[in-house]
């Protein structure tokens, strides 16, 4: 009896133990990372730098759509700061801060920042691999954003007048955006996220964001496999039931 509870138990345990090993769960949320040589991760933003805007993009109602360039200016690593939300914009998102190039930041700051593009990097690390991740991420921006996820957009500059939370012409950005992501693919190990926050309107810049994806084994993987494992136990099973005492007459 108890060698046939072991074999029906097994294959249940082995396929719990897969599945926990298909499954990742990634939550990033916006901190300052201050480091000045080390990488940033988990969703500590490092500063990486600025890059001026020509002038046909810049002003609340610029004639040209946003066109920063995915590669981030020459310095690296530079100090970013946590803003408080305190007379300067709304509320962060639960579990994250406001961050921007200065300490002054916001609408009631006493910084000005020029029109650019402003640049901000953190790191993760993931299983990765072929099965894909779903969720989503938030964001709230001054003026807007661009978040690209290794090298890749995965949500694009707000459209004037199209997007009226993290717009062009929104100098002080109260709602959060949130973006649903599906069928994202990570690198096994290092991944790497940024945010492009683009000045228009000659006030402070700073970003705010959150990011929560899950992989899941595929339902067809996790069939094919308790069902071999299913078999596997029944054969054994038909095995030890079969297989009884020697008697020596």
């Amino acid at each position: 009896m108890r060698k046939t509870l072991k074999v029906l138990v097994l294959p249940l345990v082995v396929l719990a133990f897969a599945s926990a090993a298909f499954a990742d769960s990634i939550s990033l949320n916006s901190s300052a990372c201050t480091g000045a040589t080390s990488s940033c991760t988990g969703g500590a933003l490092a500063y990486l730098g600025y890059r001026t805007m020509p002038a046909n993009e810049q002003g609340p109602n610029p004639t040209a759509p946003l066109s920063a360039s995915a590669t981030a200016p020459g310095t690296t690593n530079l100090k970013s700061y946590v803003v408080s939300a305190d007379g300067v914009w709304t509320a962060a998102i639960a579990g994250s801060n406001w961050v921007s190039n200065s300490p002054n930041a916001g609408p009631n700051g006493s910084v000005v920042d020029a029109d650019g593009f402003y640049y901000y990097e953190t790191t993760f690390s993931a299983i990765g691999g072929t099965t894909a991740y779903d969720g989503s991420i938030s964001v709230m921006a001054d003026d807007t954003a661009e978040v690209l996820l290794n090298g890749t957009v995965i949500v694009p500059f707000g459209a004037i007048g199209a997007d009226s939370h993290c717009s062009i012409g929104q100098p002080s950005c109260t709602i959060v955006d949130t973006i649903s992501l599906n069928g994202i693919l990570l690198n096994a190990g290092t991944n790497t996220l940024e945010i492009i926050d683009a000045q228009t309107d000659l006030s402070a810049a700073g970003v705010d964001f959150s990011v929560n994806l899950a992989r899941t084994p595929e339902p067809s993987s996790l069939l094919l496999l308790g069902t071999g494992l299913l078999g596997l136990a029944f054969g054994l099973f038909r095995k030890n039931k079969t297989s009884g005492p020697v008697l020596n007459l």
